[in-house]
């Protein structure tokens, strides 16, 4: 474990130390030669043997963002600046929502990334530079550990410019000791270099990376479909309207030699990149969305949904299995051929759903906004008359009888809006009258299993007297991590959170498409795609059948800017409280318009005996749901004691 710290300071200090460590507390001083070439000894005896070179490559993939950890704890800063939810609580847990209530600048210390991802960068370097001297491994353990290498490149280097946008980028090579500041500071690189330089290491791990990996070898271990998934999805972002000629950055230069950091002018062939990047990854044939056999427990499709076997249609599947399954557990990740790359998951997710009487944290307050986008059983919106949807003196109202159906409870005295919706949503929203098995508790306390969770004032659901914000403010939490047998007070299941799975593949594909003038060919992979409706239909179809929901025509596909609407919203449905959202709003441009709407939810205000009142749309008035999210929350601020070690690196735009 020495050897292993002393390893970890060489590498944090004697590399672009004035550009990426604001201090070096843990480390010696660069400039300390003796202290270099000591442990220098001690990487060259690192990389000889492959134990310790994996040692150091685990110590590497240690450096991964916790993705995973969306509300608590969380290395994303964007986790609440979304309209999909708010955290009930301002602290450092949750920091987030101090993101997205402007309470966080410059000199703040929250979210501090940018010195440990460069560290992962750094170690990745230097496995590329030196695997070569392991003398006990073979040629294919080789080739996967270059792979894995320039894997944790490119994702860490991805993981900085989502954050921080257009960021440095670092000789391969390490630097020499005897290099003066001046030499090992380094200025922003442009947007579009850094997506090429993120997309050239994607590519060369999938040269090398195995396409299978074992069920131990979980988040640290990347296959080449996760390379390839990935890229897609960074091409889809540059090519999107806010990285893509947005005029927001015409005057984010790079003051070193006034270089644009952001073109200015839209380049439409991107949209085609992106494109070519997913159908590389279709064409794997190795990916399928995740589906469960319909049973007895499965109720039937809506006469306007195709009951043609899956995937031409939603026949022979349960839909609402099909999908809840994947996160709650119930099938093992290695099973489910449409998660591409995951990661363990602490259960976090689940917990701060939970209400506070079984020992939940009851932080999570998910919006009416995102309610509402989910379509009713037959396909239809809400506010289509001929939905089914009940009307306003009808919706408070209980639906009188208990349903079960896929394994799933709907309470009698759930309100007639939560009726007959699609699967998705009852997989994902907590709404009042809902109901928590908690099976897994075998204690004697009150309330901990079997309990139907109301948002009242006085509901189950409600704060304990002594902490006030410990409840949900909009009526609506989440179920989607949430397995039957979990419980704060018992056990939860063992899970796996999805970095990206094959559905967002799919949407990626399709968007892309939808965007494309005229023609592009990768000539590298040998891959032409256009903006072919046919295509868009097959794929965007096997997303809504999967979900139960009816397929759409090429004639509705034809409409290029009704298509758009059209996959924003199946986005904001398929991937609900994944951690996208904030990423698709701001890549649309969506994301200040979309903010500036408050968060609404039902009357949390109203008491047990005060049903209909309960069940009205309120703007939610809580201190912690009003954000300030204007264009500059876009990316996030360097850390100004970085900025002020290096005269090259620009603050983002607005701090």
């Amino acid at each position: 474990m020495k050897r292993i710290n002393n390893i970890i300071c060489s590498i944090a200090g004697l590399v672009l130390t004035a550009v990426l460590l604001p201090t070096l507390s843990s480390c010696e001083s660069y400039l300390d030669t003796d202290k270099y070439f000591y442990d220098m000894s001690s990487l060259d005896s690192t990389f000889v043997r492959k134990n310790t070179m994996y040692a150091y490559l685990n110590s590497a993939s240690s450096y991964l963002p916790q993705d995973d950890r969306m509300w608590t704890n969380a290395d994303n800063p964007f986790a609440f600046s979304s309209d999909e939810a708010f955290c009930s609580w301002n602290d450092d847990r949750h920091a987030g929502i101090k993101y997205a209530l402007g309470e966080i600048n410059q000199f703040s210390d929250y979210f501090n990334n940018w010195a440990n991802f460069y560290k992962g960068i750094r170690k990745a370097n230097m496995l590329l530079q030196r695997m070569g001297e392991c003398q006990d491994i073979s040629e294919i353990e080789r080739i996967d550990v270059a792979g894995q290498a320039y894997f944790l490149r490119a994702y860490l280097y991805y993981s900085l410019l989502r954050q921080y946008g257009p960021i440095p980028l670092l000789p391969d090579n390490v630097i020499e000791s005897n290099a003066s500041v001046d030499e090992m500071s380094f200025p922003r690189a442009t947007y579009d270099e850094c997506v090429d330089y993120i997309c050239r290491n994607f590519d060369e791990a999938a040269k090398r990376l195995d396409s299978e990996r074992n069920a131990t070898e979980t988040y640290r271990v990347p296959t080449r479909g996760a390379a390839m998934a990935l890229k897609s999805r960074v091409l889809l972002e540059a090519a999107s309207p806010w990285f893509n000629g947005n005029t927001y950055y015409s005057d984010f230069k790079r003051s070193t030699d006034g270089q644009l950091y952001f073109n200015q002018t839209r380049d439409p062939q991107k949209w085609g990149k992106a494109a070519a990047a997913a159908k590389r990854v279709i064409d794997l044939g190795m990916y399928s969305l995740y589906t469960v056999s319909a049973s007895r427990d499965t109720p039937q499709l809506p006469d306007e949904v195709s009951k043609e076997p899956f995937p031409n249609g939603a026949g022979g599947i349960d839909p609402l299995r099909s999908y809840s399954d994947m996160f709650t557990a119930e099938e093992a990740a290695i099973n489910i051929p449409e998660i591409i790359w995951a990661r363990n998951e602490n259960n976090d997710n689940a917990w701060i759903t939970f209400p506070a009487i079984m020992g939940g944290g009851n932080g999570l307050n998910v919006s009416q906004q995102l309610v509402d986008a989910y379509r009713m059983a037959n396909g239809r919106d809400i506010n289509d008359p001929s939905s089914g949807y009940p009307t306003e003196d009808e919706a408070w109202k209980p639906i009188g009888t208990a349903k079960s159906f896929s394994g799933y409870q709907l309470r009698a005295n759930t309100a007639q809006m939560y009726n007959n919706r699609e699967p998705r949503f009852y997989a994902t929203i907590a709404f009042n009258h809902h109901f928590r098995e908690g099976s897994s508790y075998t204690g004697t306390a009150a309330n901990h299993k079997n309990l139907e969770v109301t948002y009242y004032i006085n509901g189950t659901g409600a704060a304990w007297s002594d902490y006030p914000n410990d409840k949900c403010f909009s009526g609506y939490s989440s179920m989607k991590y949430v397995h039957p047998s979990d419980c704060p007070g018992g056990a939860y299941r063992a899970k796996m959170f999805p970095i990206i799975r094959y559905a967002e593949v799919l949407l990626n594909y399709v968007e892309a498409m939808n965007e494309m003038e005229g023609a592009y060919t990768d000539e590298e992979n040998s891959i032409s795609v256009s903006r072919n409706t046919a295509e868009m239909v097959k794929y965007f179809n096997m997303v809504r059948y999967r979900a139960g929901l009816p397929g759409i025509t090429e004639a509705d596909a034809a409409d290029q800017a009704a298509m758009r609407e059209l996959i924003k919203r199946e986005r904001q449905v398929e991937l609900a409280l994944e951690g996208r959202r904030f990423f698709d709003l701001r890549r649309w441009g969506d994301l200040v318009r979309t903010m500036q709407t408050p968060f609404y939810g039902m009357n949390t205000n109203a008491k047990t005996a005060e049903r209909e009142a309960f069940h009205k749309r309120t703007q939610v008035s809580y201190r912690y749901a009003i954000y300030a999210i204007t264009a500059k929350a876009a990316l996030y601020p360097i850390k100004q004691d970085i900025v002020d070690r290096n005269r090259k690196l620009d603050q983002a735009p607005g701090w």
